[in-house]
């Protein structure tokens, strides 16, 4: 970056940084109609990645779903609050990520709404994540690994059938323990 700055002196920077646009503003939906989508004017840049990240990917057949924080301290009306995180204030990020390297392969912004629109009823947020984050996998014989806020038994067995195998961490009973098991579902 350093002979951007040897030839751009620091307002100049900022008054093109405040003009770029990777959305037409005039197509915004308005707020409250059905397709209004808060991330409307850096959704094609997200979506950009998401494709590069698969095109240069050299897949793993070891992979897992995580959320990341991103950190953050304006206003914004999806910044997420974690305590227990290292970067505690932010925006959160669910990542499909190979396990040994980090390398990204997907991305999804997590806003929260309050609500579910996805019109799966009785699937879980965990859940719907790992269907979204690994739709790309189908019959690869992938191996995913993730926590105990992604794992459903019925979406474990969805994933098998896709032929995307899986090990995570269950709790155990969650009305009397904060214990974790592991449970590996292999093919037969």
């Amino acid at each position: 970056m350093q002979p951007v700055a040897d030839v751009t002196s620091q307002r100049r920077f900022l008054k093109i940084l405040q003009s770029l646009h990777v959305n037409d503003n005039s197509q915004e939906p308005k707020k409250g109609s059905d397709n209004y989508d808060k991330l409307y004017k850096l959704r094609p840049l997200i979506e950009r990645l998401n494709e590069q990240f698969q095109f240069h990917a050299v897949s793993s057949s070891s992979q897992s779903v995580d959320e990341a924080m991103v950190l953050f301290k304006g206003h914004s009306s999806f910044k997420q609050y974690m305590p227990l995180k290292p970067t505690k204030r932010g925006h959160k990020i669910w990542i499909r990520a190979d396990a040994v390297t980090g390398y990204v392969y997907q991305m999804e912004v997590y806003m929260y709404t309050g609500k579910d629109n996805s019109g799966k009823a009785g699937v879980g947020l965990g859940a719907r994540v790992v269907n979204s984050l690994t739709h790309a996998l189908d019959g690869s014989g992938t191996h995913i690994t993730f926590d105990n806020f992604f794992s459903t038994y019925s979406m474990m067995e969805q994933l098998y059938k896709r032929q995307i195998f899986v090990t995570c961490t269950v709790r155990c009973s969650l009305r009397t323990s904060n214990d974790t098991c592991t449970v590996l579902i292999m093919p037969c």
